[in-house]
């Protein structure tokens, strides 16, 4: 089969290893705006393009003779490259444009819970002035400011984390009202999140394990906002502080939405749906909807998968998936990013590393590669985002990020850092304790 992979980071190169897993049968076409080193080997032919001009994509795998199309990011979604693909007779793993609003804009996919579902969200304001935006917070209290359109996981901000007050959430609210127009605010939630995709298609959806994001950029979630610096999963597939009935309702939100957006658009949505939850004293509410993969936890879910990927997202993309072609190793897994000492920040210079896969993958460690590109003298250049991402499977997270200390003792570049407590027993065992004395003061 000759498929086609839009997108270049550390997502895209765990998706492009398991579509191109069996390479005497199957040929990976990729649509990219870098090279990305990884997907490059594994690459039968590459094109480079803005991630945003639909009709480029598409012309660029239709002249490849692609039967299938897999989406990585949300750019490609949002500007309509599954419309132009489906136009052409194309079969695409991913969201009509339309439907991709559940991401691109976090102010429908409120309205279209309020309007169709009926709940699941915290309380909210679509604010459109300074005054509207204060008299929310005050009555309120604590809140998140959210803007509307993308920022990388990067422009939300929190009272009492990032806001120090009243004072700088308004501040904070008027600047995006200024920018945009109007601002979403929402109450801030206490609890754990957790991440819960699914592959979607006509005839329902089917879960994938579950996983915790690290979105803070140092340890005990300290600094600023990232794009995610890693992830990890439990054998069983869920987490220890979820009970079945947080599980229970995280999927019926899921489904119900599948179904309003589908009824909203007139087209079912073929793809994944990844739900982000925050499980509160009060029970489960959705901190926000992506319409795709997430990055991390992509490199969790491909480093799991025992499915043919290929045949899994063909059905995806034809309108039928099943729980019988859906398996994911029965074990736990750890994702941590190295990235820059400056990130989320700009590098002020240009970042070259030696970096030796085999001694990594000898050490019961996978290699994805994200946001860097080759150097000379077999050398790599950070591009100042995440730059690549060790992964392992075993027992227990533990095990893993044990694993991946040992390992960075020795062999973790210059210039570049991690976060320790991505799957360390001592963390997930602290959000156990949390979880059980906010039930406890919640009366759940």
């Amino acid at each position: 089969m000759r498929i086609g992979l839009v997108g270049s980071g550390g997502r895209e190169h765990a998706l492009a290893k398991a579509l191109a897993a069996n390479r005497e049968r199957d040929s990976l076409i990729v649509f990219a705006n870098s090279i990305n080193p990884g997907i490059q080997r594994l690459a039968h032919r590459m094109s480079l393009g803005s991630l945003s001009d639909s009709k480029a994509i598409a012309n660029a795998l239709t002249s490849e003779g692609v039967e299938l199309v897999v989406i990585g990011p949300e750019a490609p979604l949002i500007a309509g490259t599954v419309d132009e693909l489906r136009g052409r007779g194309i079969l695409a793993v991913g969201p009509t444009r339309l439907q991709a609003r559940l991401e691109s804009d976090k102010s429908f996919m409120r309205d279209l819970l309020k309007r169709r579902v009926g709940w699941g969200s915290p309380q909210w304001c679509l604010a459109r002035g300074r005054a509207e935006a204060q008299d929310f917070i005050h009555q309120i209290g604590e809140v998140a400011v959210k803007p509307l359109g993308l920022t990388g996981g990067k422009g939300v901000k929190v009272m009492g984390t990032q806001l120090a007050g009243e004072d700088e959430a308004v501040d904070y609210a008027a600047e995006w009202i200024a920018r945009d127009g109007m601002v979403l605010l929402e109450e801030r939630l206490v609890g754990e999140e957790f991440s819960r995709m699914v592959f979607a298609s006509d005839n329902g959806f089917v879960p994938m394990p579950v996983a915790q994001d690290f979105k803070y950029a140092f340890d005990s979630d300290s600094g600023s906002m990232t794009g995610g610096m890693g992830s990890y999963t439990m054998a069983d597939g869920t987490l220890p502080f979820l009970n079945d009935e947080d599980l229970r309702q995280a999927d019926q939100l899921i489904g119900a939405t599948l179904q309003a957006i589908a009824e909203d658009t007139g087209t079912p949505y073929r793809g994944v749906l990844y739900g982000q939850f925050m499980v509160t004293a009060k029970g489960i509410r959705l901190v926000e909807f992506n319409a795709r993969f997430g990055d991390p936890e992509a490199i969790n879910m491909m480093s799991l998968l025992q499915s043919d990927a290929p045949h899994l997202f063909m059905e995806v993309a034809s309108g039928r998936v099943d729980k019988a072609i859906v398996d994911f190793a029965q074990k736990a897994s750890v994702v941590r990013y190295l990235v820059p000492q400056v990130y989320p920040e700009a590098l002020a210079g240009p970042l070259i590393f030696d970096f030796n896969e085999k001694e990594a993958e000898a050490a019961g460690l996978d290699v994805i590669f994200a946001s860097v590109a080759p150097a000379d003298g077999g050398r790599l250049q950070a591009l100042g985002s995440r730059t690549l991402a060790l992964v392992g499977l075993d027992s227990h997270p533990d095990v893993v990020a044990r694993r991946m200390d040992s390992f960075l003792a020795a062999h973790l570049p210059d210039g570049l850092r991690y976060r320790r407590d991505i799957g360390a027993a001592q963390i997930i065992q602290q959000k156990i304790e949390r979880m059980r004395i906010l039930r406890l003061e919640g009366g759940v």
